[in-house]
Formats: C-alpha cells, structure tokens, sequence
C-alpha cells in the first residue's frame, strides 16, 4: 500500500491530501543533535542511550520539523543483523514544550517500560512528539492527537535510531499506550505511503490506544464527561486550538480559567496537575462552537485507511477514559476494514490495562517471522 505520490517539485501528497514539503521528505529522520542522558537516568548495566533531536514532518501543513526523543541499545553484543528495534510512542504528559519525557528525570515513568525492552533485548527509540521538548529550538506547537504528526514523529524516530551507528536493525516495532497507542496505530496506516527508508515495521501494540476521541465534544456537551475525562478535557480542547485556531478555548472551558494552557511541571505531567472542579459544566457556549470541536476531532479518528501491519490492540473494559462501547466500534471498524487486529480485552482493569506475558510472546513471534494471529 502506497499511501503517497510525488509531484514534479519532490513533494510528496499524504492519504490525507496534506502536502509533504520537498525539505521534509529529504531530510526525515537526520539526526541533528545528541545529548547525553540525565544522571537521573537508571538504565540497566552497560546500556548505551543517547538524546536526539531528529528531522520530521508536520502533519499539519507538511513542513520539515525538528523532534526530540533518544535512543536506547542493550549492553551486550547485538545478534546478528543487529537490535530489533522498539519504537516507543509515550501516552498523553501535556501540550506544552515542558513536557517532552526525554527532558525529564525518569522520562514521567517511561524509563520503566524502556528498561523492560532492554532487558528482553530490544533497542528502543523514544518520540517526544512536535512541540513537545526544550532542546528542539522554536518548534511549530504539538498538534495533541492529530494523528498523522504523531505517525510522522514515530516513523522518523526509527529511522532515526538505524542511523546511529548503534547496531540497531532496520526491522522494528512500534509500542504505545493512550495517545501513544493511537500514534503507533496511525503509523502503521502511514507506513505504507512514508516509511520508505525506515526499515521493515513488522507490527505494533497500542495499549488504550485513543483512536476516536469524539465522545470528548459530545459528552462535554451532555454533562456526562467522566471524571477522569473531566480532568483530561482542558487539554484536548487547547491541544486541538493549537493546530486550529477555529477552535477557540473561551468557547469550551468558560467555567475554568480558558486562557491558561495546560503545562507541565518539574517532573509532573500537565495532566497530573490539571484540577476539574467536580460538577464543572464544560459545554460548548454555543451549538456551532460545539460542532467545531467535533468537527476537527472527527478529523483525527482513527483508523482513517486499511494498513497491512498487524495489530495488538490492548484495553480495558473497566476505562474510565476510553468508553468500552467507542473502544469496540473502533477496532470493529478496523476488522471491517480488512486491518489483521489482535485485540485483548481485560476484564476488570482500567485505563492503566497491563498487557501481561501475552504482548511480549507477541513481539517476539513479529521479529521471529510467525504469522500475526487476528481473531476480527
């Protein structure tokens, strides 16, 4: 599946019909600055990690972006043809440049899940996402959710990582929880038409991936927003005002403070320090100012086109997120779509669903060349 065309100037034209700056498709996936890693930083003996920023694409308009993140490999000797390689898309930490893991003392807890794939002998790359991070230069703001950025970061970061001179394969993975989870998804939908170059993607997990996020506009509309998505809606409506400026926060969040976006703070996510009065009506002022919101976040649904990839998609029956009925319309969609999706329900957990032993077995059958299971 080839899911964009070249045009005379080297340009290139999404599934999406955003145009891909010529600059863009030339230069994704340069590494243009190392850092070295935090002190702070456990990683497990003889580790080797380094800080990136890397060349990406803005999904927005198209335009060449820089994107940080790093870059992990294993203490001991890589196998041969090197490191199957980990791409690893954090979950929802804020909207803000403060608020990239790469720049934090334990990456807002990441660092667990990346020792975990280093132990099991994986390198892993980290995306910090456009707009997310200090060490970037001024950068165009993260567009939160827009699901082809997010494809682009993840995709870059591979390439990225194989360049490196770590001994890291070009056959690769990508894994990510919440809007992670619907960042590795879009990925592979993309892979097709932009990951020439960035190796072999040979699946991905998303964990309570965040794939349709309609129901935030409806439910702010009807007062019937969980808490937990309570908490979270102040920064779906900034982080969308940020790639649309049709999107105004006044409209949306009148009871709260609407100017203040959202940030993060010293090892603290902007969603952690986020504080929803309980009863707060967040409807939108007026029915159009509603039906905007809705508009663009029916924009970033996914899935948007049929990939080839597998799929493990992990999730909980009991999220208080991610409503369970939305979670299984949009995997059946998939199935209906032709997608070869894995999908594991966990009965009893929440947001924070573990995947247990079952999505390491999986991981392991891509990189040894099993067939993907689907059960659509």
């Amino acid at each position: 599946m080839d899911d964009s065309t070249a045009d005379s100037s080297g340009s290139a034209t999404s599934s999406t019909s955003v145009v891909l700056s010529a600059e863009a498709v030339e230069q994704r996936g340069a590494i243009v600055r190392v850092d070295a890693v935090p002190d702070s930083w456990s990683l497990p003996d003889g580790a080797v990690a380094k800080r990136l920023v890397y060349r990406s694409t803005s999904g927005v308009d198209g335009s060449a972006t820089n994107v940080s993140g790093a870059v992990f490999v294993p203490g001991s000797t890589p196998p041969a043809g090197g490191w199957p390689l980990i791409a690893y898309a954090h979950g929802t930490t804020g909207i803000t440049p403060d608020c990239a893991p790469s720049d934090q003392a334990d990456m807002f807890g990441d660092l667990t899940a990346v020792r975990d794939f280093l132990d099991a002998g994986y390198a892993v790359v980290t995306t910090d996402y456009q707009g997310l991070g200090t060490r970037t230069g001024r950068q165009a703001p993260h567009p939160y959710l827009e699901p082809l950025t997010a494809a682009y970061n993840v995709i870059d970061a591979a390439r990225a990582a194989q360049s490196a001179a770590l001994g890291i394969s070009p056959r690769w993975l990508a894994a990510g929880r919440s809007q992670g989870g619907a960042a590795v998804w879009s990925a592979a939908e993309e892979f097709g038409g932009y990951g020439g170059g960035s190796g072999e993607l040979l699946g991905v997990v998303a964990v309570a991936p965040l794939l349709d996020p309609r129901y935030f506009a409806t439910r702010a509309q009807e007062n019937t927003l969980t808490r937990a998505q309570q908490h979270l809606y102040p920064l779906v409506v900034h982080g969308v005002s940020q790639a649309d400026p049709g999107v105004r926060p006044g409209d949306h969040l009148s009871a709260l403070d609407s100017s203040a976006v959202p940030m993060c703070g010293d090892d603290r996510t902007a969603v952690s320090l986020l504080s929803v009065p309980a009863h707060t009506s967040l409807g939108a002022v007026t029915p159009d100012a509603a039906q905007t919101l809705h508009a663009r976040l029916e924009a970033y649904t996914l899935p948007r086109t049929a990939t080839k990839v597998p799929i493990l998609a992990v999730y909980g029956a009991a999220d208080d997120v991610i409503p369970i009925d939305v979670m299984e319309n949009t995997l059946n969609r998939a199935c209906d779509a032709g997608d070869r999706v894995l999908s594991a329900r966990h009965e009893q957990q929440g947001h924070i669903v573990d995947p247990g032993p079952a999505m390491a077995a999986w991981v392991r059958d891509r990189v040894a060349g099993l067939p993907a299971p689907s059960n659509c």
